[in-house]
């Protein structure tokens, strides 16, 4: 109790400083920065509030070194654009004073308030998380940076193509690397692509490329069919237990059966280097990987439509993104109009944002309860180039797109 005491004591004794950013107006121009400053003025245990045009810039920073080297501050909050910009920034700067870096927070008022918010609303929010950090941050303690010795090995799980561009970067800066992958075949989803944009490049191709740097890589061991059962550990020392066991599914036992049992060669059946990369095990194996870091590289699972949506599942010429991008890549191109299930196709209609940005209330919850409430972020792009790729492939086909 003594010491809870002593700490509380400590921390309402502690003198903040709180520094927000006009941004040059990407914070002003939304965010009442001169109401903030005055409402940081008010919470306890603020001893300096001020604000300036550009805090990172140098004199900026010399605003916050002078307080600190005059005693008038011992903690540090920072209102400006996010972290990942300027933290080191702010850091620095601290440190240039003499004071340990660590007696720094950070409010993010540019990425989180003026960009997705406006008038009173923005100024409120900017003042709650300014009032959260300086909470924060008069908790804060000076800390020292630790060096832990790393086991120079890694693991990387996800034999798609961001698991396998890591496993080659990391083999090539000198690590043991295990490569995990719960399919008898790498590639991922990207495998399941035709083309990528905005380049065009054949995914096969740059599958092929890279699977082939992999596999002949003396340090990178891959192992399919397997899944993680188990990992304990901490910061350059875990120890990872995983399975190897059949393939599951009875498509990929057919395809694996299938290109075996081939007499017309593996080039048939085998778009690209990558496919059943590892001798499929027959009965399940234990193994247990002494590692210094892990990399989850595991893919994303797309969004399949409920029976009837938009017509999907009730008609056959109504596909998802990847089945259409399938479809093209299969399809033996016959004149100027693109074919579905051997049906000349006039028009195409491209329905943006389905499956994403779901209302509750409006769209239905999946088996777990759960709606897609964001944006995906990547759905515009891919269809807009699978759109373009119609057109230049097909084009007497007409292309809608309806957001």
């Amino acid at each position: 109790m003594a010491d809870e005491k002593k700490d509380n004591e400590t921390t309402s004794e502690r003198k903040v400083g709180v520094y927000i950013c006009y941004c040059g107006g990407n914070i002003s121009d939304h965010v009442d920065v001169e109401k903030v400053c005055e409402n940081a003025k008010k919470i306890p245990g603020v001893a300096i509030a001020r604000t300036d045009m550009f805090m990172c810039s140098d004199p900026g920073q010399e605003l916050i070194i002078e307080d600190l080297r005059s005693g008038a501050v011992d903690r540090v909050v920072v209102a400006s654009c996010a972290p990942d910009l300027h933290e080191m920034t702010f850091r620095s700067a601290i440190t240039r004073a003499d004071s340990n870096p660590y007696i720094y927070e950070h409010a993010n008022i540019r990425e989180q308030v003026s960009w997705v918010h406006h008038g009173d609303a923005a100024t409120d929010k900017a003042t709650r998380l300014v009032g959260a950090a300086t909470a924060k941050a008069k908790q804060l303690k000076p800390l020292d940076p630790i060096r832990v010795e790393a086991k120079q090995h890694a693991t990387v799980i996800g034999g798609g193509i961001a698991g396998l561009r890591a496993a080659k970067d990391l083999a090539t800066r000198g690590f043991k690397v295990a490569l995990i992958e719960k399919s008898p075949f790498l590639g991922g989803r990207a495998a399941q692509l035709d083309r990528v944009a905005p380049t065009g490049e054949k995914v096969s191709d740059l599958i092929a490329e890279i699977a082939q740097e992999v596999l002949n890589e003396a340090d990178i061991t891959v192992y399919t069919c397997s899944r993680v059962t188990y990992f304990e550990g901490y910061v350059g020392d875990f120890k990872l237990r995983f399975e190897r066991q059949p393939a599951e599914s009875a498509e990929d036992q057919d395809k694996i059966k299938e290109m075996s049992e081939s007499g017309k060669g593996f080039g048939e059946f085998i778009p690209f280097v990558g496919v059943c990369p590892a001798e499929i095990p027959e009965s399940s194996e234990e193994f247990t990987i002494e590692t210094g870091v892990i990399v989850l590289a595991t893919g994303f699972k797309p969004y399949v439509p409920r029976q009837g949506e938009y017509g999907y599942g009730e008609n056959e010429e109504v596909v998802t993104l990847p089945e259409l991008i399938r479809i093209m890549a299969e399809n033996q191109k016959n004149g100027d109009l693109l074919e579905v299930n051997g049906k000349k196709i006039k028009s195409v209609a491209m329905i943006h944002c389905v499956g994403s940005r779901q209302i509750p209330g409006v769209h239905e919850e999946d088996e777990t309860g759960y709606l897609n409430e964001y944006c995906s972020r990547t759905c515009c792009g891919s269809t807009l180039h699978a759109g373009n790729l119609i057109r230049e492939t097909y084009p007497g086909t007409r292309v809608f797109d309806f957001y």
